[in-house]
């Protein structure tokens, strides 16, 4: 048995080794505690990185998309602008060919005007004859005393310097001639500028390389296509030429061309008139006729008569009495027009019968003669509907994409790349690219409501058509949708 002075040693020990095992089993204890933090702060670093990333793939997501979605919106409307000059372009190209139309109507007039004058000049004794043959109304005596005075002037100064008169009406002729040659030269080039620009936009190339051109220059690795189901701009005008579906479509261009006529083309027409007076005489009037007419679409044809007419008793009956006094006429004819129709000309073969078909016909002043050429009406655009009711439009839709490869997001061109696990947060854009879809079209719009309260519609005769953004159509969606995986886009 222990001695009694060993057992306080004894229980000093116990309690240090008691101590010693609580200080041992806290520190297990904290130890334990340690590793069950670090498992849970690497779980949360592993999240942490994937909601970093998932944001950072977000936002970059969405600056790419706003970047491709402008893109294709600009694309769409430079080519809907494209499209939209191209037909403000044709509207030009048709008034100015309209204008020299008309220009070599006024050529023509002037060279049919000035041989009925000549003609006038060289028969004014027979005017003067007839004059003071008849009785007139008195208001008419100062016109009848102008003309008379004009022309027998003119003789005289004629006959002073040697007969001129013809020289200068033949140096007129070529001058005109030239005049008309030039005017229908202009007329053809633009006809020829209108077919060779619709050449280049019918099959959409044009359009497509500007839009390609206008995205790439915002980013270099996007791509613009334009949808061909949907781009109607080939078939939204015609050429309206000699040879169309219908035979012969320039019935457009004459008609305007005729209604821009000046007063002096379209009719030269006045009279002088004396009373009725029984039984000495009735019906009396001199009648001056004349006027310029598109024969067919080939031939500007230019007519001026003078004849005097009236009836007098004889044997107890009203008989007439017509005499010519002064004829002109000029044509510029294309060589397939046909010179067998006749035009109105003021009423000339109506009213002055004798003079037009005895005097002016005959002696008709043909320009290519003098070298002057003419083609006839040229062919011209416009759009294929114009009914009163139509509201054409021209729409053009287009989808811009860029490679995912290219994209500024992680697992694109970014230099933020994920790896193992975060690869998940890295989804694939459909169909390897994100893209957006745009459309435009093209209107008609007037700045302004016409002062005649009419209403202006859209025609190629004039230049107010614009372009504007439009929504997609469905089938627009569709097409897109099936380049993209079947997901549709906005």
């Amino acid at each position: 048995m222990p001695t009694p002075s060993h057992a306080p040693h004894r229980r000093a020990g116990r309690a240090l080794a008691g101590r010693l095992r609580t200080a041992a089993a806290r520190r297990a204890a904290a130890g334990a505690c340690t590793g069950q933090a670090l498992v849970l702060g690497l779980f949360f670093v592993f999240a942490s990185a994937g909601v970093l990333l998932l944001m950072f793939n977000t936002g970059r997501s969405v600056d790419e998309k706003l970047r491709i979605t402008n893109a294709a919106d600009a694309a769409a409307w430079s080519v809907a602008t494209l499209e939209a000059r191209a037909l403000n372009y044709d509207a030009y190209a048709n008034r100015a060919i309209v204008a020299n139309q008309v220009a070599i109507a006024q050529a023509v007039s002037l060279v049919s005007w000035m041989h009925y004058f000549e003609h006038g000049v060289n028969n004014a004794g027979t005017l003067a004859s007839v004059a003071s043959s008849w009785i007139y109304h008195p208001a008419e005596y100062p016109r009848l005393a102008q003309l008379l005075g004009t022309l027998t002037g003119s003789a005289y100064l004629n006959v002073w310097a040697g007969g001129s008169l013809r020289a200068i009406v033949n140096n007129l002729d070529l001058a005109l001639g030239t005049v008309v040659t030039m005017h229908d030269a202009v007329s053809v080039a633009l006809a020829a500028s209108q077919s060779l620009m619709h050449a280049s936009l019918a099959t959409g190339l044009a359009q497509g390389e500007l839009a390609n051109a206008l995205v790439q220059r915002i980013d270099p690795a996007m791509r613009a296509l334009i949808n061909p189901a949907s781009h109607d701009f080939r078939n939204f005008t015609q050429a309206l030429g000699r040879s169309g579906p219908a035979g012969d479509a320039r019935g457009r261009l004459a008609e305007v061309v005729l209604r821009s006529r000046d007063d002096f083309t379209r009719e030269r027409v006045w009279s002088i008139r004396g009373p009725n007076l029984a039984p000495l005489q009735r019906n009396v009037e001199l009648k001056r006729r004349g006027g310029t007419e598109l024969i067919g679409y080939d031939e500007w044809r230019a007519l001026d008569t003078l004849e005097h007419q009236g009836q007098r008793m004889r044997r107890w009956r009203w008989r007439w009495r017509r005499t010519p006094i002064a004829a002109g006429a000029a044509s510029a004819a294309a060589q397939a027009a046909s010179s067998d129709a006749r035009g109105h000309h003021g009423g000339s073969y109506r009213d002055n019968a004798t003079t037009a078909y005895w005097l002016a016909e005959p002696a008709m002043q043909r320009l290519d003669t003098v070298g002057a050429r003419f083609s006839g009406l040229p062919a011209t655009r416009e759009l294929r509907e114009l009914s009163p009711h139509a509201s054409p439009l021209s729409g053009v839709t287009l989808r811009v994409a860029k490679p995912r490869a290219a994209l500024r997001i992680s697992g694109g061109s970014s230099v933020v790349q994920p790896g193992a696990r975060l690869q998940q947060f890295n989804a694939p854009a459909p169909g390897g690219e994100m893209a957006a879809l745009s459309r435009a079209e093209v209107f008609f719009a007037p700045p302004q409501a016409r002062r005649d309260g009419k209403t202006e519609r859209p025609s190629l005769y004039s230049p107010y058509w614009q372009a504007r953004l439009t929504s997609p159509t469905v089938a627009d969606r569709g097409w897109a949708a099936a380049q993209q995986d079947g997901l549709t886009l906005p």
